[in-house]
This record gives structure tokens, sequence and C-alpha cells, in this order.
């Protein structure tokens, strides 16, 4: 991998769009409109493929240009068309009241995760003059966030946009700090894969509490 300094148009442009991503998260993790956090996951996709073409533009690799391309294609787009026609349309979500504590409580320890994971990263980064000094504790932030949003959320589709998002915080370490193109196929392959079968499971668990709470002149309805 090629140097990327902190102090490059590649590298500010890197930092930025790290920044983007963890507002994202913390966006995601004070809200409680379910159409919120597929849009919050959505630009922070978008950000995220934005962030694989400033690599892949600084790598001279085509092969990450088209990993930047993929991953606006299935993170940015596919991923919440998906979650919302399958999810938050068929079984008409909108405000999630299914959380295990505060929204005050819960940035709190967002901001202190993120404080935690600057101070313990970044100083075992030595060469100072790259850009993963800072953007590597922030994906590792970015991480810790999807996780607590797994944690305080009790809902199902809330805890499958805590995992895309540590999915994305994943992805954005991955490229800041490998840029290897076969290992960041390979992981983020896996990881969309994962997701994928998480809302489908997520789809045929609510369809069958819909199903099992249903009454019988209703299901008689429905068989013709």
């Amino acid at each position: 991998m090629q140097s990327l300094s902190s102090t490059s148009t590649e590298g500010v442009l890197l930092d930025l769009a790290a920044v983007v991503m963890l507002l994202c998260a913390f966006a995601s993790l004070a809200s409680k409109l379910f159409d919120r956090y597929v849009t919050y996951y959505a630009f922070q996709s978008v950000v995220l493929s934005f962030a694989a073409g400033v690599v892949a533009e600084h790598q001279g690799d085509i092969g990450l240009w088209a990993l930047a391309a993929i991953t606006l294609a299935v993170k940015g787009i596919a991923i919440p068309i998906a979650t919302r026609r399958f999810l938050l349309e068929r079984f008409h979500l909108k405000r999630d009241i299914a959380l295990s504590t505060g929204l005050s409580r819960s940035l709190i320890v967002g901001v202190a995760l993120t404080t935690f994971a600057y101070l313990t990263i970044s100083r075992d980064i030595s060469q100072t003059t790259l850009v993963a000094r800072a953007v590597v504790p922030v994906a590792i932030a970015i991480v810790l966030l999807g996780g607590l949003c797994m944690v305080v959320r009790r809902h199902t589709v809330a805890q499958l946009i805590g995992w895309l998002i540590i999915e994305n915080g994943v992805f954005l370490g991955a490229i800041a700090s490998v840029a290897t193109f076969p290992f960041i196929v390979e992981a983020g392959v896996f990881l969309d894969l994962v997701a994928g079968v998480l809302i489908m499971i997520t789809f045929v668990s609510g369809l069958a509490h819909q199903l099992a709470e249903a009454s019988a002149p209703e299901l008689r309805q429905l068989s013709e």
C-alpha cells in the first residue's frame, strides 16, 4: 500500500469521510424513527463508497474503483431499499419504542466509547504521517457505536441497522489500513451475505409473528 499522508488532498477527504460516517452513527443512535435509521445508514454507506473511491484514486487501482461502485450499489442503494420495502413498509414500522435506556444516556456512552477508541488505537499507530492514524480510531468508534445500537435497541430491525453500521466501520478500517483488494472483497462479501441473511430472517420472523397474531377470520380470508 502506498503511504497516504494526512496532509494530502486524498488524506483530508478520507478524514472528512470518516468524520461524516461517525456523525451518521451518532445520528442513528440519537433517533427513534425506523425510517431515519435506514436514511442515516444509507448516507453513511454512500460516504463509505466515496472513501473507497478516494483510496482507489490514490492507489490507481481499478479493482478498488469497482469495489467503490459495488459498495454504492449494494450498501447505499440496494440494502436500504430492501429494508424499507420488506421490513418498514411491510410491518408498518414507524417509531422505535423498544429501548433499554434513554437517548441521552446512550449518547453519553457513545461519546465515551469514541474517546476510548481514539485514545487506545491512535497511540498504537506509530506512523504519524499516515491518514490511518486518524481514520482507524474513527472506524473502531463506528464499530463500537454500531454495537451500542444493537445493545440499547430491542427491536430486531433496529439491531439489524446496528449490525450494518458495524459492517461499515469494519469496511472503513480495512480501506484505511490495508487497502488490499482481495482482502477487502472477501471481508465485504462475507459481511454483506450476513446482512442479507439477517434481513431475510427478520422478514420471515416478522411475518410469522403477524400470522400468529392473526384472527381466525383473517386467516380464512387469506386462504381464499
